[in-house]
This record gives structure tokens, sequence and C-alpha cells, in this order.
């Protein structure tokens, strides 16, 4: 089985703890993966953090599953 694969990483001030969930997946053995951060206007970092990893960041959403659809 082949196919790009998207992770989609909602978020709100999750500073503390993206990092470790990003590393998580980039370890993954399946390698066509893209990951996409849905990040709710986060005030601590969230954004630049994943950002560093090479993510697609997208600021929406009042609640997650706003998010999540977007």
């Amino acid at each position: 089985m082949s196919g790009l694969v998207s992770v989609i990483v909602p978020t709100r001030n999750s500073a503390s703890t993206i990092e470790m969930c990003l590393k998580s997946i980039k370890k993954q053995t399946y390698l066509d993966i893209e990951i996409i951060v849905v990040d709710n206007y986060s005030e601590d970092g969230t954004t630049e953090i994943a950002k560093e990893y090479g993510t697609m960041v997208f600021n929406k959403g009042s609640e997650r599953c706003a998010q999540v659809n977007f």
C-alpha cells in the first residue's frame, strides 16, 4: 500500500507538548507523510515550534471541531 497520509494536529497553546507529538509522527516508518498543524491562535509559541519541524501551519477555528473540519 502506498500514498500520501495527512496527519492533522489541532492545537491551542500546546508549546509544552507539540514538539514531542511532532517528533513521534516523524519517527514513523511510513515515509509519505505530511503534517498539518491547525492552531487556534496560540499565544505560547506553539506555531513557531511546529514551523521548526517543517509542518504546514494554519490558524483557524474558534473550537476544535472547526479546526478539524478545516
